[in-house]
Order: structure tokens, then C-alpha cells, then sequence
């Protein structure tokens, strides 16, 4: 059996705090309240929250991230402007960075439409690219590397959106992404699974065993 709490000391700084989408005000100010009561430093909420908890953290070293998703196999031009704007309108409302989360298949495109204006529209500010886990096959790790240092993220997130068990092969997809992961890439590691601490267990043995030199640039975001 987990033990939970032992899962979170292992964590102990390396955590983040994942807002939900229908939290409100009074939600949010209790999650900015764990922050600060726990020592932690990185908040992800949706866009329209951040204008909300800006306030309370703005004398804080507190960062806040907005989430934006991309649905589709495949991003369009008019998906990547809208998007483009919100994450402007996100930074002009105190976020410090975008989590983009989109599936495997449709990072190529993303790269490809906006690695050109990438450093003007993320200048001082972090982009996280967030992808599902099990969308990806041993064969795609060294191209989505290749993508993810072209449009210069500064972290990767892995999330587990259907955790299947056994047939995830979570173990295997996490043991296949390390011993892919080369000198070359200099972002961060982030992993988002929500209250599923078996898994927050397995990918910080196996890093702690196959690369513990990312320790240092290691997040795992729990829900509030």
C-alpha cells in the first residue's frame, strides 16, 4: 500500500499546486494559503483565474501558470491564433507562463507554426508543453525531444489522462523516455497525475535510478 504522506516528503519542494477548472474565489484563495503554509512556489490555473490570484501573489515568488489545451490530432492556424492571444492576455494579467497541453501528434504542428515567434511571445516568460504519456511510443521519443528543443520549452509534462493499469505500461513509457532523454535537452521534467501516488512512486524510482542527475528539475503538480 502507498503511504501517502511518504510520497510527499520524498517530493518535499519539488511540488506544485494544480487548481481546478470550477475552483472559485474562495477556492482559490485557500490553495494560495497551501502555498504559502507548505513553501511552494508554482500555481497552474485556468486563464481566467489568473487575473484572481495575481493580487495575492504579486509580492510573492510565487508563479502562475495558465493552461491551454489543444484538442485535436492536429493544431490549425486559427487554434494556434486564438490560443496565441489568451496566453498575451494571460501574461498581461500576471502569469508568469503557459502549460500547453496537446496530444503527441499535434506537436509537430505547433512547433512548426510558432517556433519563429516563440522567443517574442514567451520573452521572460516560461512555456511548459504538456503531453499524455501513453500517446507516445518508444519510436517517437528522440523527434518529440528534437520539437520540444526547437520551440525552446523550458519544461515537458507528462500527464496520465486514463490510467488502464498494467495495460498503460506506464513503467515501460516512463523507462523509454529516460533512456531517450540525451545532454541536449536542458528543460525541465514535470509529471501531473493528479492523486495517483503509485504512480508519483514508479516515475521517481526510475528516475532516481536511470537519470537522478534531473532531480534538480524535477515538479510533480497535485490537485488542491
Amino acid at each position: 500500500m502507498i503511504d501517502k504522506n511518504v510520497i510527499l516528503n520524498q517530493i518535499g519542494g519539488r511540488a506544485a499546486l494544480w487548481c481546478a477548472a470550477d475552483m472559485d474565489a474562495g477556492d482559490l484563495a485557500r490553495a494560495v494559503g497551501v502555498l504559502d503554509a507548505q513553501g511552494l512556489n508554482m500555481l497552474s490555473v485556468v486563464p481566467g483565474a489568473v487575473a484572481t490570484v495575481w493580487p495575492w501573489v504579486e509580492e510573492k515568488n510565487t508563479k502562475i501558470y495558465a493552461r491551454f489545451y489543444f484538442p485535436d490530432k492536429r493544431v490549425s492556424e486559427k487554434q494556434v491564433s486564438d490560443v496565441t492571444v489568451q496566453i498575451n492576455n494571460a501574461f498581461k494579467h500576471g502569469a508568469h507562463g503557459a502549460q500547453i497541453f496537446l496530444q503527441a501528434s499535434a506537436l509537430p504542428g505547433l512547433v512548426e507554426q510558432t517556433h519563429v515567434i516563440r522567443d517574442d511571445l514567451f520573452f521572460d516568460k516560461d512555456l511548459i508543453i504538456g503531453l499524455d504519456v501513453i500517446d507516445i511510443d518508444v519510436d517517437m521519443w528522440d523527434d518529440l525531444f528534437a520539437n520540444l528543443r526547437k520551440i525552446n520549452a523550458g519544461a515537458v509534462m507528462f500527464v496520465l489522462t486514463k490510467d488502464m493499469g498494467n495495460k498503460s505500461d506506464f513503467v515501460g513509457r516512463i523507462y523509454a523516455m529516460l533512456n531517450a532523454w540525451t545532454a541536449e535537452n536542458k528543460f525541465s521534467l514535470h509529471f501531473a497525475f493528479g492523486p495517483n501516488f503509485m504512480r508519483i512512486e514508479q516515475a521517481l524510482r526510475l528516475i532516481n535510478c536511470i537519470k537522478p542527475e534531473l532531480d534538480n528539475r524535477l515538479r510533480f503538480w497535485l490537485n488542491y
